[in-house]
């Protein structure tokens, strides 16, 4: 079977997803990635925090704009184009993919503006947009709330993202150990779990461990005797260490629209709990895999009053279950493994999809 050069776009110079360095590591067979091979997703606090500033910055100027994601390449050393997130000006063949409707632009003030849909519009029905990559389902629902036409509609496939299927070391674990990763702390939920961690801690003995590059030191200072806190952890520890020696995975993650942290988990076999957000019900199904607690439509993830505490007992409640029932915690651990091995979120899975999605692209 002949090789397919496929390379990889993206409208920032660093891939901000996991996503793509899974691809990258575990391609199809016969696809050969271009682009992205010597970049890697930001894994050092002191430069994420000066990332996140340039990203803020060229966002507040990009909107002035109202330009999508327009991304253009002088090499021309690929079969077909795979867009992050981003809409091609060269007319090569080219597929996008994205993990919700609005982030075809720096911001949704872009993406839902008359300026911004015209112009995304005019792009997915190009000849040569082969296909249209949405990450989940709720993210293709995003795009057909917008884009009226069946023409971009048809375009669609459902691709979900993959991680690999990390070998789950038994767990020698006295007592259980709680678990939250998330670069946003306050975003993704951090303070949610150090509080559920402290209620917790009051009834039960648990061990519990917080990786975040923007935890706040007064964070730190207060609960860094009762939670084991780290700003930066090397990949080799996070994923052979602090991840298999997980029993629960606790993620609100109040601003996703996927969350590669729990797939990650998943793949160790750790059972999630977990908020309603956006595509949450895709990844986690309530009672199968993980706890999916229902939060308040507006919730203020800085400081937590009556409706956040309410959210809070809620998710310790869920934690409580698994604390005490080590046959749920297994049940769910094995639905997680089952999930990655050979399930939707599996490199399997994905790269038949991408094996035939680029073949079919380069024919046309």
């Amino acid at each position: 079977m002949q090789t397919i050069r496929v390379r990889l776009k993206s409208f920032t110079p660093i891939p901000d997803s996991s996503n793509y360095r899974y691809m990258i590591s575990y391609p199809p067979s016969d696809i050969e990635f271009v682009g992205f091979r010597n970049k890697s997703v930001i894994s050092k606090p002191n430069i994420f925090k000066k990332w996140s500033i340039l990203k803020k910055s060229a966002r507040s100027i990009i909107e002035v704009t109202k330009l999508p994601n327009l991304i253009f390449s002088i090499k021309k050393d690929a079969d077909i184009f795979h867009c992050s997130h981003s809409l091609l000006l060269n007319n090569f063949p080219w597929v996008t993919d994205f993990e919700h409707y609005w982030t075809f632009s720096v911001s949704a003030k872009i993406s839902y503006s008359t300026t911004g849909k015209k112009i995304i519009n005019n792009f997915l029905k190009k000849k040569n947009c082969k296909k249209i990559l949405p990450w989940t389902i709720s993210a293709k629902e995003s795009l057909e709330q917008v884009i009226k036409n069946k023409e971009i509609l048809d375009k669609c496939e459902v691709v979900y993202p993959a991680v690999p299927f990390f070998q789950k070391k038994k767990s020698n674990n006295k007592i259980p150990s709680l678990l939250f990763v998330g670069r946003y702390f306050y975003e993704k939920g951090g303070l949610f779990f150090v509080k559920v961690v402290e209620d917790l801690q009051k009834k039960y003995d648990v061990d519990a461990k917080l990786v975040s590059f923007t935890v706040p030191e007064s964070i730190i200072e207060k609960y860094g005797s009762k939670i084991k806190i780290f700003k930066q952890v090397p990949n080799e520890v996070l994923f052979n260490k602090i991840y298999p020696e997980a029993d629960v995975f606790i993620y609100p993650g109040f601003t996703d629209t996927f969350g590669f942290s729990l797939l990650e988990a998943m793949s160790f076999g750790i059972p999630i709990i977990t908020t309603n957000a956006f595509a949450r019900e895709e990844i986690v199904t309530n009672n199968n895999n993980g706890f999916i607690v229902n939060r308040p439509d507006k919730i203020n993830f800085f400081k937590i009053d009556r409706k956040e505490n309410n959210l809070v007992n809620n998710l310790v409640r869920k934690t409580a279950l698994l604390i005490e029932n080590l046959s749920t915690r297994k049940k769910m651990s094995k639905e997680n493994r089952k999930l990655i091995k050979n399930g939707k979120f599996s490199i399997k899975n994905r790269n038949k999809k991408l094996r035939i999605i680029y073949e079919e692209a380069t024919k046309q």
